[in-house]
């Protein structure tokens, strides 16, 4: 995948060439397989650094998941992003979603196969939370989109305020039922 040249136009651009939609694949397929391995080691190896402390280890395994989700997520926008510049914002979002999407489910997956080849005894979340992660993917895609498009640092942190004010009230909103 040869990178492409700057051309200003294409941000207005909808559709995908073949090069892009191959691209487009790849990187939510590498970045998915990515998140749901670190996310399974996190899982199995704090595991064993906290066996019968299971308040640091919730607290350790919570913590340490979304910061890997966070830093998988925004790699892949930028990482896309250097590959084939210039293309529409919305496909860069579909990216974060789908790998965060795709990776939670890899994840999930990998737990319950662990758990069934071992009988390890891994609390398995339920498939519900793909949905979580898909959001926190959908906001990480926009806040790394607004690092990378948005000219003038001043413009850039009042839409990062937005972003997560926003993500804020949905979250509240949907959870207070």
């Amino acid at each position: 995948m040869a990178k492409r040249k700057k051309n200003p136009d294409r941000a207005m651009e909808v559709g995908l060439d073949h090069e892009d939609k191959r691209a487009l694949w790849r990187t939510v397929m590498v970045s998915s397989i990515v998140l749901g391995a670190v996310l399974t080691l996190i899982y199995i190896l704090l595991g064993k650094v906290f066996p019968s402390n299971p308040g640091w280890l919730n607290a350790s395994r919570t913590g340490l998941s979304l910061l890997a989700f966070w830093v998988v997520i925004t790699s892949t926008i930028r990482t896309f992003e250097n590959i084939r510049e210039g293309v529409a914002f919305f496909w860069l979002i579909i990216i974060g979603v789908a790998s965060a999407s795709i990776g939670i489910f890899l994840f999930l997956l990998a737990l319950r196969v662990w758990n069934e080849l071992g009988n390890h005894g891994a609390v398995l979340p339920g498939y519900d939370i793909i949905g979580f992660y898909a959001g926190g993917g959908l906001i990480a895609s926009l806040i790394s989109l607004i690092h990378l498009r948005v000219d003038g640092e001043h413009n850039g942190n009042l839409l990062e305020l937005l972003v997560i004010a926003l993500a804020a009230a949905a979250f509240f909103w949907l959870t207070k039922g």
